[in-house]
């Protein structure tokens, strides 16, 4: 089975400093490998956890940090690093899968804001001026 390009990753490792982002997942080539050994289709088991960063940022700044839109993967540290400061909620693409995901300390706790980014945003378009 041929996976299309851009639909999983050719590598999780991040291109500045090589740390694993995603240690439970495969890569395109080891995920199709795997579904052409699944004989019995009992899928191709993949952990998301603690140790994981996997996360959509906005367009906007994946590409202020140099990157193009299918460019490889950053660790939160290196994209960080190439944007000069720390990520914040609204860096976040809301309502993203991917921010849905467990992930390390480091990644929760940039987007732990973002419901209550949400929450203020709810209230104060409710609020009378």
């Amino acid at each position: 089975m041929n996976i299309p390009h851009g639909a999983i990753p050719e590598s999780w490792a991040c291109i500045d400093c090589g740390i694993n982002t995603a240690p439970g997942c495969s890569t395109r080539e080891q995920m199709e490998r795997g579904l052409a050994a699944d004989w019995n289709n009992q899928g191709v088991k993949q952990t998301i956890d603690e140790f994981s960063e996997i996360y959509m940022v906005k367009p906007k700044i994946w590409k202020a940090a140099g990157m193009d839109a299918m460019g490889g993967c950053l660790c939160i540290a290196c994209l960080e690093k190439r944007l000069g400061r720390t990520l914040t909620p609204r860096d976040f693409m809301r309502n993203h899968p991917l921010n849905q995901l467990p992930g390390t300390e480091r990644l929760m706790h940039r987007q732990t804001a973002l419901a209550l980014d949400l929450a203020i945003d709810l209230v104060s378009k409710e609020l009378p001026a």
